[in-house]
């Protein structure tokens, strides 16, 4: 698996994460997601054994594509970026650009932000970006959401249940899924499957349960999905096991068995947990799963050491990878900074740090750097710099006041 590191705000500009590390232990690799096998992975096993992973363990070739830096454009924190054979499209904090791939130039703005017609309140953190229809999804001002074209205009919107939930992720073009949160500690449904007018079609049950303590927290989210093969997952923290969502049905796929990490269920009420909370000491949190046909990768967060100048209270973001061909599991050390570096042998490049990374359908991972610190690494490696290929030279000129460079790496099959 990887473990990947990520900053939090830098200078209120990026979100770093680091990926969580998994170790599977499968016993074959089918081309299509299994239904009714579930596979053990001991994410304690492989946190215990971390090491350096590098590019080459998981990607064949990488490119860099730099975002193009005009006014209109400057991307701002909490970025996911995410990349079609022509586009590139980047997702910020009350942002969504449309860039060329080829050429990194900005194109338009996707939807705007603001309270008027066909606007959005927010971006979308959970699944935005829809390959298969070339959409942008967003919450509007009615807490439902906007469905954008690559144009800009409006595509649909999706009302959501009346009753509290999340966000929506499509499951396919008329129906979709959210996660029901457990405030009370007794919520009897875990998922809603409607449709777009907000008409419930479906309840799975909840058989998790806890005693609130009304004085502390309350829950938040505390669930990642992702998107394989069309087939949509479902991951819930303080629960352990990964599902795949169908219409009728969840399905087990994955067991993560996370031994002393495990959060009990009653944290559930905390998450998330603040910095320096114990609870990030203690145990994993999960921020991104993702899935090929020979890998599958996801990221967790947990305070790991003592750092010589912020003590105790630090909060490392973890990378991982669990290889389906070879059953081998990675997790990275952190280094100094917190981060998990994902050490770049295929170019002999600045290291990797991917945070909110994403996989297109051509199982392509599509990450990025910030320009800040590509400036950073030539400065403090000017004997490397040299022997770098010439397309990455050119990168010497890049200043933190510039957009990221976007990097997509073609994994192996």
């Amino acid at each position: 698996m990887i473990t990947v590191s990520f900053q939090i705000f830098k200078e209120m500009k990026h979100i770093r994460h680091f990926f969580p590390i998994v170790f599977i232990l499968m016993t074959s690799c089918s081309s299509q997601p299994p239904t009714g096998r579930i596979t053990k992975i001991d994410i304690e096993q492989a946190f215990h054994k971390n090491a350096d992973i590098f590019l080459s363990d998981f990607a064949e070739k990488i490119e860099y594509i730099p975002l193009e830096t005009l006014r209109e454009c400057v991307i701002g924190h909490t970025l996911r970026v995410f990349a079609t054979d022509d586009y590139i499209v980047a997702i910020a904090f009350r942002q969504n650009y449309l860039f060329d791939r080829k050429t990194g130039k900005f194109i338009r703005e996707i939807g705007r932000f603001g309270n008027g017609p066909n606007e959005y309140m927010a971006t979308n953190f959970v699944m935005p970006f829809d390959e298969n229809r070339l959409t942008v999804q967003c919450l509007n001002p009615q807490y439902n959401e906007t469905v954008y074209d690559l144009e800009g205009n409006v595509n649909r919107t999706i009302s959501r249940p009346e009753e509290d939930s999340n966000r929506a992720v499509s499951l396919d073009e008329n129906l979709f899924v959210t996660y029901k949160q457990n405030d009370t500690g007794n919520e009897p449904d875990k998922l809603l499957i409607f449709d777009e007018k907000g008409n419930i079609h479906k309840r799975f049950p909840n058989y998790h349960s806890y005693i609130r303590v009304p004085s502390e927290g309350s829950t938040f989210s505390g669930c990642v999905f992702y998107k394989w093969k069309n087939h949509v997952f479902f991951y819930e923290d303080c629960v352990d096991t990964l599902f795949q969502v169908t219409i009728d049905e969840i399905i087990s796929r994955y067991h993560f068995h996370l031994g002393k990490y495990h959060p009990p269920y009653s944290e559930k009420q905390n998450l998330p947990w603040p910095f320096g909370d114990p609870m990030y000491h203690n145990f994993f949190r999960f921020q991104t799963i993702n899935e090929t046909e020979r890998f599958l990768f996801f990221s967790f967060r947990h305070r790991k050491g003592k750092n010589h100048r912020l003590g105790n209270n630090i909060s490392c973001h973890f990378f991982g990878f669990y290889d389906k061909a070879l059953w081998i599991t990675k997790i990275s050390e952190v280094d100094q900074l917190e981060k998990t570096p994902v050490i770049n042998d295929i170019d002999d490049f600045a290291p990797l740090y991917p945070f909110f990374w994403s996989i297109n359908q051509s199982e392509e991972m599509v990450a990025y750097m910030e320009a800040g610190d590509i400036e950073e690494w030539f400065k403090e490696n000017p004997e490397k710099a040299k022997k770098i290929p010439d397309h990455l030279k050119r990168f010497s000129k890049l200043t933190s006041e510039d957009n990221p460079v976007v990097v997509i790496a073609k994994l192996k099959q």
